[in-house]
C-alpha cells in the first residue's frame, strides 16, 4: 500500500484552477456571495497562495498547514506585516502557525468555516450506508482495506448488509491528471462487493447524498485544518468515524466516533474497521438517535452562515475603521 502522492502542481493559486470546488474555493464562493461588495472590495483577499500584492489593505486567509511551503514566507516578520491580519480556519491551525512560523496570536484571528444546515429528513431504513467524500490521498486506501477487513471479520447482520459510497477524485481540485496514480485504488473500489464508486460530484449532490447515508467513514491520514465535509455530515445526522488527527477533534466537537490516529497503515486499517463496525451496529439504537439529534442542533447552530457572517462583518468593519482612523491621523 502506498500513501505517497506527487503534489508538484500544488502551488496553484485558487484563481489558477477556476473549476476547482474544494474547501478553499467553496468557502470563498459562499462568503463572497454574502458579504457587502463594498466591504469585500476594500481588501485584497489572499487565500493560501500569495502571488501579486495589490496596493490596498490585505488579508491572508490561511487554509493550508503551517508546514506547507506556500506559507513559509510568513516566517519573515516583514512579509507577515504585508497583511492586516492572518485569518485562520481553526484554533488548532493558528497554534500550528505560531509554533512553526512564529505568527503571533495578536496578528491572527480564527473564523471557522460555515455551512447551510442540511434540511431535516428521514434516513433509509433498509440498510446502513456509509460514505467517504474526500480526495483519495486523505485516506481512501485505508478505508478500502478497513472495509474488506470489516466484511471478512464481522458477521453481524448490520455489517454484512451495509454498503459504502465513495465520492472521490482530484477533479474536485481541477487537477484530473493527478488521478492517474490512483487508478488502482478506484479500480479496487469498483470491484469490491457492497462498494459504489461515484467519482467527484457537486457539493449540492453531496448534500443530497448525505440524506441517504448514515455514517461518514473517514480514516484520515491528512492533517485537516478544518473539514467542511464533517460539518455537513454531522448536520445531516450522520455518525462520523475518524481519527484524532489535525483539527478533526476541534471540528467534530466531541460528537465523532473518534480514535487515536495510527501512523502505520495496517494498524490504522484494523482500528478503523473495528470502530466502524461498532458504529454500524449502534446506529439504530435509541441512545444513538438522541445523540444525533443533539449533534445536528449543535452543528446547525455553531456552523451556521447566519452566525458566522456576524463574525465576518464585525471583524472586517473593525479593521476598516482602524485603517481609516489611521489615515485621518496622518492627514
Amino acid at each position: 500500500m502506498t500513501l505517497k502522492i506527487d503534489f508538484g502542481e500544488s502551488d496553484f493559486a485558487p484563481e489558477e484552477t477556476p473549476k476547482a470546488t474544494g474547501g478553499t474555493e467553496l468557502m470563498q464562493k459562499w462568503l463572497f456571495s454574502r458579504i457587502d461588495p463594498e466591504l469585500k472590495n476594500y481588501f485584497q483577499w489572499v487565500a493560501s497562495r500569495k502571488r501579486k500584492l495589490e496596493d490596498k489593505p490585505r488579508l491572508f486567509w490561511a487554509h493550508d498547514l503551517a508546514q506547507d511551503p506556500e506559507v513559509a514566507f510568513l516566517k519573515e516578520h516583514k512579509n507577515m506585516l504585508d497583511f492586516e491580519k492572518v485569518i485562520f480556519v481553526s484554533n488548532w491551525q493558528q497554534y500550528q502557525y505560531g509554533v512553526y512560523l512564529g505568527v503571533p496570536y495578536d496578528h491572527g484571528v480564527v473564523i471557522q468555516h460555515a455551512i447551510e444546515p442540511i434540511p431535516d429528513h428521514e434516513k433509509p431504513k433498509d440498510k446502513i450506508s456509509c460514505v467517504y467524500m474526500s480526495t483519495p490521498h486523505r485516506g481512501l486506501e485505508i478505508l478500502l482495506g478497513a472495509w474488506k477487513h470489516l466484511k471478512e471479520n464481522n458477521k453481524s447482520e448490520e455489517v454484512q448488509s451495509a454498503e459504502l459510497n465513495i465520492f472521490s477524485s482530484f477533479k474536485i481540485y481541477d487537477r484530473a491528471h493527478m488521478d492517474e496514480q490512483y487508478r488502482h485504488v478506484y479500480k479496487a473500489a469498483q470491484e469490491m462487493d457492497g462498494v459504489n464508486y461515484h467519482g467527484t460530484v457537486s457539493n449540492d449532490q453531496i448534500r443530497e447524498e448525505l440524506t441517504k447515508n448514515h455514517i461518514m467513514a473517514y480514516p484520515s491520514v491528512y492533517m485537516e485544518t478544518a473539514c467542511i465535509s464533517v460539518m455537513e455530515a454531522m448536520s445531516a445526522k450522520c455518525m462520523v468515524v475518524c481519527p484524532n488527527l489535525g483539527a478533526l477533534p476541534e471540528t467534530c466537537a466531541n460528537f465523532a466516533w473518534m480514535y487515536g490516529y495510527e501512523p502505520g497503515p495496517e494498524k490504522h486499517i484494523a482500528v478503523h474497521s473495528h470502530i466502524l463496525g461498532r458504529a454500524i451496529e449502534s446506529y439504530r439504537k435509541d441512545e444513538t438517535e438522541i445523540l444525533l439529534r443533539l449533534q445536528k442542533t449543535y452543528f446547525d447552530t455553531f456552523y451556521n452562515w447566519d452566525m458566522r457572517m456576524n463574525q465576518w462583518n464585525q471583524f472586517l468593519e473593525s479593521i476598516k475603521m482602524r485603517i481609516e482612523l489611521e489615515k485621518n491621523d496622518t492627514t
